[in-house]
Parts: structure tokens; C-alpha cells; sequence
């Protein structure tokens, strides 16, 4: 994750809050279209599903931040193609959840590595799209528009992610610590912590990944 890409991030996440800045924290979503349906999680029978503001979440957890989250997700972006540009999606297995793994992973085994080694990215919008309670989960759903060095077409994607209702924002989390314990993950098991054994993509502890649609 190159100087250039955080630049670019920081500076789209900055150009969306100032947009906001006259809209209120709980409003900024509410005429954002409906999210599509996808299979529930924990496969449950019927998903219990309403739209509501970010500023619901924030109601439960008092340290959620809008710019901050952005910044995560933008970064989960950047270490997502470069594993996927790279042919083996493992690097990324710390914030996809299961469910979504298989799915993306085989794709990414599918396309290979690039002959021209990982794109550089710098991204030029990033904002929220809508936020839904749904089967005890937030769910928040983030369009993310980066230019990609080779190509004159934008990479557009709509990005799922989820996180249990009422989890607590953790100060400094980032992709390369346990959101549980904090200790440096392990490369060689991307699944668990090798320090406190906790599962790492669980959205009891932090967002994770669970769809990636593009445009």
C-alpha cells in the first residue's frame, strides 16, 4: 500500500466528508437505494432487514467514525487487489468472511497472476451507499471508484460489509493486527490469531468483507 494510494484515499475520504457537512451523520444514506438481497448470513431462514442511518451505529458505538471507517475500507481495497492481481487471495483472508471466501477466492485462482505484476491504484471516490440493520448484523454497503495504472476505464465496485450490532470501535485496529488481542498476525495462517485463537474475520470483533460487486 504505496504513499500515492493513501494520499489518494485520504483525499477522497476528506472531499466526501466536507460534502457532508451540512447533511447530519444519521441522514447521510437515508436516499441511498435499496441493497440488493443477498443470502442471508448464518443462512438464516428470512433476514430481518431495515435501512437506517450510520448515524444507528453510532448510536451503539460512540467511537465509529465515518472517515475512519472509509480509510479501513479503502484499505481492505488496496491489500484485496493486490493479492487478487498477485493470483493468491490468502494475504486478504484476515477481513473476508467465510461465507464470501470460496467464492472470491476461486476467482481470483481463475485469473491468476498478473503477467505485469499488481496495478497500481489511486482512488478517486470513495463514499457510503447505504446501511441496513439486518439479522443482528450492521451492514453497510461502500462505492469505491480508483483509477488503475494500464487502463483508461475506471475499476467501480460496490463493497458488503458487515459487522455485529453494538461491536465497539477499537483505536489503531488496522489489516495486519488481531482485532481481538492486537498481536501481529501470522502469515502463515491467515484464519486465526497464532497469539489469542480467535477467528480474525469474525464480525463479533471487526467489519468484514462479505460481498464485492462490480459496476
Amino acid at each position: 500500500m504505496g504513499d500515492d494510494f493513501m494520499h489518494s484515499l485520504r483525499t477522497a475520504v476528506d472531499s466526501f466528508i466536507v460534502s457532508l457537512a451540512e447533511v447530519t451523520l444519521g441522514s447521510d444514506v437515508a436516499d441511498a437505494p435499496p441493497l440488493p438481497s443477498p443470502t442471508p448470513y448464518r443462512n438464516a431462514a428470512a433476514p430481518d432487514r431495515h435501512r437506517v442511518g450510520l448515524g444507528a451505529i453510532r448510536d451503539s458505538d460512540p467511537a465509529f467514525e465515518l472517515d475512519a471507517f472509509l480509510v479501513h475500507v479503502g484499505q481492505m481495497f488496496s491489500a484485496y487487489h493486490e493479492a487478487r492481481d498477485n493470483g493468491d487471495l490468502k494475504p486478504a483472508r484476515r477481513f473476508i468472511d467465510e461465507n464470501a471466501w470460496a467464492e472470491l477466492a476461486e476467482a481470483a485462482k481463475k485469473d491468476g497472476r498478473r503477467a505485469d505484476g499488481p496495478r497500481t491504484l489511486k482512488i478517486r471516490a470513495i463514499r457510503p451507499e447505504t446501511a441496513v440493520h439486518e439479522d443482528g448484523l450492521d451492514l453497510v454497503r461502500v462505492f469505491i471508484t480508483a483509477e488503475q495504472s494500464g487502463s483508461d476505464e475506471l475499476l467501480c465496485e460496490y463493497w458488503e460489509l458487515i459487522r455485529k450490532r453494538g461491536t465497539l470501535t477499537k483505536s489503531g485496529l488496522d489489516l495486519i493486527h488481531c482485532p481481538n488481542c492486537g498481536a501481529p498476525i501470522d502469515g502463515d495462517d491467515p484464519t486465526r490469531c497464532a497469539y489469542c485463537g480467535e477467528r480474525l474475520a469474525d464480525p463479533a470483533l471487526d467489519w468484514v468483507v462479505r460481498k464485492i460487486m462490480e459496476q
